[in-house]
């Protein structure tokens, strides 16, 4: 990769965005009739607030981390943490079958648990120190692009959106994913906004950051595809230059500008050519392994509730709110280009204050769920989760909006962001019930067994739900409550199959093999529906048919316990 220059300010004042100057300078440009040409996307003198950034970051963090030990894995969770907990040759024989995508996180993951254990709060953890990196990187990016003021407002807000806090509570790679987007882009916009000529080392940071970010989920792509068009987005006032006239009164000035764009745009290429080249391996399993979400062909995942109040927001009310201050954000962008169309569309971005962050917020929330939707009519491809990482986009873009409202009355924009905290205070509350993620409850199942059985007992779990409710994924994710007992219909342990699962027989199977001959006692794990009913395929018929008469049950919140003797 060769180090290229970064487009020069514009030939007006080149105020950092945040400066009042450089709104007065817009809007004395506009009244006048005259063509202002300021830039938005120069770099700043002003110093970052880094100590702000790590301030909020760190809230972030903690906000994300209280409660997190509280509800049970599910079936998501289950396959990072049995996934991490595989030996590398097992895990690495793993991943050339299923879940390559995650491959690089669960990587990571078995390291962490190797030192910190395998607790819900310890690998949950890097997820909330996750968001905490990205919140920082927020307020950094919104300083960079915006105001000081907004810096913090987008800070606070992204640090309390429900689909950050959520997957701050979750040992899936999705946090990281969000932190590493916001990151790369900072990257990206600090080399392009910069007075310098990027160096050799900002072009590996950004290459870096954004292959790590394909490399911990492969939908990331989207993000760095995000960065072209933003590339463009930031190095469009070359154009402006040109188009008024810059190179017939300077004959070099406009040639040399669109040169250095050039550069800039031929660096980024051979940079993320490389990034991609490096995690190429990853990618090429991914695709081949793409049958393994086929079974979003059979959920609704694309409903008006899942897209507008699921998919970021959480709660219909949080939702409302939210929406309508990210189409304050959106008006205030039309009508300050509207206000100054006369210098041409690129021209008016350029002095439109908020006008590159905007921009630049929308292309990350929105181009990718566009494109992910568009995918979707073709190949089942889309959840709310896998959008995770266009959150900090979307918090942004509410924090604009309450920027816009409040102008400049400090306690107006006070008010906004206290309304967003109570509003979503509930929702984090829901989100830390011990039956928040997919109900369940198998940490109740692992006590309750304990309580109960002894060891040496036979157990036998219902297999018949589906892989993110199913009972026995509570033996590997809580296993205290288990300790001791006859797992009977097991067939090929997890760390020893080529899926993540364990590869089981079915009770007839099991019963033809012998392996209740020496078991007069069994515990039958069954699960439990929310309308109360159970499957006929669960094989507690079976056992009963195999002479074992039901002794006694206890329930939890989705898991029936039996008692079975012979």
């Amino acid at each position: 990769m060769t180090p290229a220059s970064t487009p020069s300010p514009g030939a007006a004042a080149s105020a950092h965005p945040a400066a009042s100057a450089h709104s007065a300078a817009a809007d004395r440009g506009a009244s006048t009739g005259g063509s202002t040409r300021s830039t938005s996307v120069t770099a700043t003198t002003a110093r970052p607030p880094v100590r702000v950034a790590v301030l909020l970051g760190l809230l972030a963090a903690a906000i994300s981390a209280a409660g997190s030990w509280i509800p049970s894995f599910w079936g998501d969770e289950a396959a990072s943490v049995m996934s991490a907990q595989r030996p590398l040759p097992s895990l690495f024989h793993m991943v050339g079958h299923i879940d390559a995508v995650h491959g690089l996180y669960y990587l990571g993951l078995h390291f962490w648990i190797d030192l910190f254990g395998a607790s819900p709060f310890s690998t949950r953890l890097p997820s909330a120190l996750a968001v905490g990196a990205m919140v920082a990187g927020v307020v950094l990016l919104v300083d960079r692009l915006g105001t000081r003021r907004l810096a913090v407002i987008a800070g606070i807000v992204a640090a309390v959106l429900p689909r950050v806090t959520s997957m701050g509570t979750e040992s899936r790679s999705y946090a990281i994913g969000a932190a590493l987007a916001v990151w790369s882009t900072w990257a990206l916009v600090r080399i392009v906004t910069a007075r310098h000529r990027a160096s050799r080392a900002d072009w590996v940071v950004y290459g870096v950051l954004a292959g790590a970010g394909v490399g911990v989920f492969v939908y990331f792509g989207l993000i760095v595809g995000v960065h072209a068009l933003l590339l463009l987005a930031l190095a469009r006032d070359a154009r402006p230059a040109a188009a008024a006239g810059g190179a017939a009164r300077h004959p070099e000035g406009g040639t040399a500008r669109l040169r250095e764009v050039g550069d800039v745009v031929r660096a980024w290429v051979a940079t993320v050519v490389v990034a991609l080249l490096a995690v190429s391996p990853i990618v090429v399993f991914s695709v081949a392994q793409r049958g393994q979400v086929s079974f979003l062909a059979r959920r609704d995942t694309t409903s008006p509730r899942a897209l507008l109040v699921e998919l970021w927001f959480g709660d219909t009310r949080f939702a409302v709110v939210a929406w309508a201050l990210v189409a304050v954000a959106v008006v205030a962008l039309a009508a300050g280009l509207l206000h100054r169309a006369r210098d041409g569309w690129s021209a008016a971005l350029s002095v439109t204050p908020r006008g590159v962050l905007t921009v630049t917020a929308l292309l990350l929330a929105f181009v990718p769920a566009v494109a992910l939707l568009a995918l979707n009519l073709a190949v089942p491809a889309f959840s709310g989760r896998y959008l995770s990482f266009s959150a900090p986009a979307v918090a942004i873009l509410v924090a604009i909006g309450i920027d816009v409202l409040a102008s400049r009355r400090a306690a107006v924009a006070a008010l906004g962001v206290a309304v967003v905290v109570g509003l979503a205070a509930p929702v984090w509350l829901d989100q830390r019930g011990p039956y928040a993620k997919n109900a369940t409850g198998w940490q109740d199942l692992s006590a309750l067994v304990g309580e109960h059985a002894v060891a040496g007992d036979a157990l036998v779990f219902d297999e018949s739900p589906k892989p993110s409710i199913e009972p026995r994924l509570a033996l590997h994710t809580y296993p205290d409550g288990f300790e001791g007992l006859r797992d009977v219909t097991l067939k090929t342990p997890f760390v020893d199959a080529d899926g993540w699962r364990d590869d089981v027989l079915t009770v007839p199977e099991a019963a033809a093999a012998g392996r209740f001959d020496d078991a007069p006692r069994v515990w039958f794990v069954e699960y439990v529906a929310a309308d109360g009913s159970t499957s006929p395929k669960s094989g507690l018929r079976e056992l009963l048919g195999d002479g074992y008469a039901e002794v006694g049950s206890w329930s939890t919140h989705r898991a029936r316990l039996v008692e079975l003797e012979r």
